[in-house]
């Protein structure tokens, strides 16, 4: 994690507020951005794709977004200042439901074979996730990374903040279905990774190492 991130951005969240839905754009001082009319959130991240290519097995190459603090910050595409609870939070009261979330039997089984629940999917409320940068237009997030397994992504919110103390990884944003994202891939299972079904990896229209990015999170229709 860069120092100057931890300076500039991780000050700035010490006394968010949750304000109700009032029809109109909600700005927070610091690294986020709530519009309730569109019910899009925006923050502030720096990429770090050397990171996330060489994060070690098995733990690896499927954290998109995460806080600073996390445990899984220095395995991560992105880091951001701003809280994975804070997130989960802010999507619930803009009328985001998890669906039922991802059990954590799906990470405590991975390795076993023929029991069902390494192969759940998210299936909350769909997400769109763009990125933009250095004054670029957004791109979706997926835009930006190779699929070899060639399923996509199709993000939902999981919410699982019953389960963050598990790991305290801090992760927002997974490639996976992930019991403990916040947001995550519905495309892929645990077991999808734990198999190497896919493995995502930066396309060159990534941003450069340490570029400041902001990535933002639409929620969909329901379907």
């Amino acid at each position: 994690m860069p120092r100057w991130m931890a300076r500039s951005m991780g000050a700035a969240l010490l006394a968010l507020p949750f304000m109700a839905d009032n029809g109109a754009a909600l700005i927070v001082q610091g690294p986020l951005e709530v519009d309730w009319a569109t019910r899009t959130v925006r923050i502030e991240a720096v990429a770090q794709p050397q990171a996330f290519t060489t994060a070690l097995p098995p733990d690896h190459q499927y954290h998109a977004l995460v806080h600073i603090d996390g445990g899984a910050a220095s395995r991560s595409l992105f880091v951001t200042a701003v809280p994975d609870t804070t997130l989960a939070r802010i999507f619930r009261d803009m009328g985001a439901e998890d669906g039922g979330g991802v059990p954590m039997a799906a990470w405590n089984l991975r390795w076993v074979p023929l029991v069902p629940q390494p192969d759940a999917r998210v299936t909350g409320t769909r997400m769109e996730v763009m990125v933009s940068w250095s004054g670029r237009a957004p791109v979706p997030l997926a835009s930006l990374l190779q699929d070899p397994g060639g399923r996509g992504i199709e993000f939902r919110f999981g919410g699982n903040e019953d389960q963050n103390h598990h790991w305290h990884s801090g992760c927002i944003l997974c490639l996976f279905s992930c019991p403990g994202g916040v947001v995550s891939n519905a495309a892929y299972s645990i077991r999808d990774h734990q198999r190497s079904r896919t493995q995502f990896w930066p396309a060159s229209s990534m941003p450069d190492e340490g570029t400041r990015v902001t990535l933002s999170f639409t929620l969909l229709d329901s379907s």
